[in-house]
């Protein structure tokens, strides 16, 4: 070990946020420390199995509190930096955060998108990156937020949330498949609500032919 080469290592930490770049840091330092495996997984291969997925799952967690302050090449970095093949379990945690952090062209469009507004883009975000434990709890909010718009005037009204989750599941279909429940559930009651507005036109029509064809019967009856 050399004194250029921990010069390197400390002037290389010194310029990292700690809070930003944990998982870099952590990367760094198993390089530091064990140069000839510089190509191996972040977690400490002297942990347990159970200790290892602990680790493991607490990297992915970081990674998901910085995921939108991250650049593109820093998140991709971070998330191979990850290793689940020892936890099977983890594919489908993973996998959602792989494929929120190979979308980020896509989140930039959707933010643009002239339907988006700030309340629906931080609540898709949120509930995208979510853990799987939080996944549930949050798709409710979310659920709840775009439910009650006209009955609050803090919120969009629903016609808002259809109008963007319309633009995702034709234009960024890859965005829809992400988090199709909510977007779904957005989408089926306006349409149910449509369909039952058409339903109580129909109706209201045929009863005034009826009114008005009993009265033209009546009329007749008594003339």
């Amino acid at each position: 070990m050399t004194d250029s080469r921990e010069t390197e290592y400390v002037k290389q930490l010194l310029q990292m946020n700690p809070l930003d770049q944990p998982l870099e840091i952590l990367k760094r330092r198993r390089e530091f420390l064990k140069p000839q495996s510089g190509n191996g997984p972040v977690v400490d291969t002297s942990l347990s199995l159970y200790e290892r997925k602990e680790q493991t799952l607490k990297n992915m967690e970081a990674l998901r509190k910085c995921l939108w302050n991250l650049d593109d090449e820093s998140l991709r970095e971070q998330v191979e930096a990850i290793d689940i093949s020892e936890f099977p379990d983890l594919a489908i945690s993973y996998s959602r955060l792989k494929a929120v952090a190979d979308q980020r062209d896509s989140f930039r469009r959707l933010r643009k998108h002239r339907h988006c507004f700030p309340e629906f883009f931080n609540q898709f975000c949120g509930l995208v990156s979510a853990s799987p434990q939080k996944t549930t709890e949050r798709r409710a909010e979310c659920m709840e937020a775009s439910r009650k718009g006209s009955f609050d005037t803090r919120n969009r009204s629903p016609k808002d949330y259809y109008r963007i989750a319309l633009a995702i599941r034709q234009e960024m279909p890859e965005l829809y498949q992400l988090e199709k429940p909510w977007l779904s559930h957005i989408l089926s009651k306006r349409d149910a609500n449509n369909v039952f507005g058409f339903s109580e036109a129909v109706l209201a029509i045929i009863a005034l032919l009826v009114m008005i064809c009993a009265y033209y019967v009546s009329k007749m009856v008594f003339q």
